[in-house]
């Protein structure tokens, strides 16, 4: 395998950021990734779910997904990525992304390849083991009515997180009791607390991507104050909209 098609087919590499970090993959990502969170935590938002990354997780994403990632770390952000082409697919599966079960030689073997500069046939040979080994305690899956109900409703929060339960109700052609119990029956987040999420992360998303002040965006996402707003940004940050937007900037 020559050196081309090694770049190619696969991205080893350690990534580091300072205390806040926002991407935007909504058009889908090109490889699949299977990551190490070595330091600070994670939120990965696609169309139907989310997917929370806390530090010492081992976790998985596959190509094409499209999805927003919001990731935190004090002092700093550390996560290893091994990017790879090919996914092997021998029983016609899809594996959605998610925290896989982790141990120390999985780690071990993925900050090694991570390291290294050049890659040869042996270190993919380790790769493929590596990944083999995960295989049998990855989560595939088939979307029952319930969660299709909860992914429906979860892309409109996205989209607008504004929206009343009410109207969210309304849109998927349920009771709003209905739409309280599918999420509660999936055994994920409420729908306040995944509607609080989408509005906190956009208003990170608009703190660290326009010149909006903070009293403008308080508005946009329908506070009754700017206060009140600074009081909810700082619960779930752990600091202030000021604060984030000077630390993104540096």
């Amino acid at each position: 395998m020559n050196s081309a098609l090694f770049c190619k087919s696969f991205v080893f590499k350690i990534l580091r950021f300072s205390t806040y970090k926002y991407t935007d993959n909504s058009e889908g990502v090109r490889a699949n990734y299977l990551a190490y969170m070595a330091e600070g935590h994670a939120r990965i938002r696609t169309d139907t779910e989310t997917v929370e990354i806390g530090e010492g997780d081992v976790f998985f994403i596959p190509d094409g997904c499209k999805y927003r990632s919001y990731w935190y770390g004090e002092p700093r952000i550390e996560f290893i990525s091994l990017g790879f082409g090919c996914m092997p697919d021998f029983e016609g599966r899809s594996y959605p992304p998610q925290v896989l079960p982790r141990d120390d030689a999985t780690v071990a073997v993925m900050r090694s390849l991570a390291e290294k500069k050049v890659l040869d046939g042996a270190d993919v040979g380790r790769f493929y083991t590596l990944l083999g080994s995960l295989l049998p305690r990855m989560v595939y899956r088939e979307k029952t009515g319930k969660s299709a109900l909860v992914d429906k409703a979860t892309r409109l929060i996205a989209a607008d997180p504004r929206r009343s339960v009410g109207d969210l109700a309304r849109a998927c052609a349920v009771s709003e009791s209905a739409l309280y119990a599918a999420f509660k029956k999936c055994g994920g987040k409420s729908i306040l607390a995944v509607k609080n999420e989408a509005i906190m992360e956009r208003a990170a998303e608009l703190l660290v991507s326009t010149d909006d002040s903070v009293e403008e965006i308080s508005r946009r996402l329908s506070f009754s104050s700017g206060a009140y707003f600074r009081k909810c940004f700082k619960a779930h940050f752990g600091l202030s909209p000021r604060a984030l937007r000077r630390k993104h900037e540096i």
